[in-house]
């Protein structure tokens, strides 16, 4: 892989080059760029640490098993999978920034007549994708009232099988914009409990 500062965040121009690869490249069941950061955002924030073993497979498709998905351009990809790191690492830095944790995603915005609106929709899916590394970690939060809440404009956005209400919720740009801005509040508050309980883990 391409010698480059990994600590660097992405410029507008290499999130560009990122989006476009994810949609565009010969690799067909690749997440898309909003997917992606859902994706990495769960595993930022979560329970355990995944190895990039273990989470870039991943990106190429649901079935994928190695590192590298197939392309003719090794150059480029080498690139692409740098570009990744760094949007992982600048979540974390984000995250653990010394004037306090903060979030900004890149979930998808569109035209509703003349009003542009959030939607997060696709970036919530990447997050619960995510999730599914340490399921039983997830499970013992969503078992608590409080995980429940942090999680549901998550889970109301990223899982068709979330409940009846869910079509009623999220029917409108406005509803599905309301809900996708409650979801910042509810990361960095999971970010901290699992802090919180990492911290007291390792102190016993």
């Amino acid at each position: 892989m391409e010698s480059e500062n990994t600590h660097l965040p992405l410029t507008d121009d290499e999130i560009g080059i990122l989006d476009d690869f994810l949609l565009y490249a010969d690799v067909p069941d690749s997440m898309t760029l909003d997917m992606l950061d859902g994706y990495l955002h769960a595993l930022a924030i979560g329970p355990k640490t995944v190895t990039p073993q273990q989470w870039i497979p991943r990106i190429w498709g649901e079935d994928f098993a190695a590192m590298r998905p197939p392309t003719q351009d090794a150059q480029e990809l080498d690139h692409i999978l740098v570009l990744i790191t760094r949007l992982h690492d600048g979540i974390v830095a984000n995250l653990e920034h010394p004037d306090g944790p903060s979030m900004v995603p890149l979930w998808s915005t569109f035209q509703d007549h003349a009003q542009e609106r959030d939607d997060a929709e696709i970036w919530a899916y990447g997050f619960i994708t995510g999730m599914k590394f340490c399921e039983e970690d997830w499970a013992a939060l969503l078992a608590t009232q409080q995980g429940q809440a942090w999680l549901r404009p998550i889970r109301l956005l990223g899982e068709e099988d979330f409940g009846p209400e869910r079509d009623a919720l999220i029917k409108t740009p406005a509803d599905r914009e309301r809900v996708s801005l409650e979801i910042p509040e509810c990361v960095l508050a999971m970010y901290a409990y699992w802090q919180d309980r990492r911290s007291g883990a390792e102190s016993r």
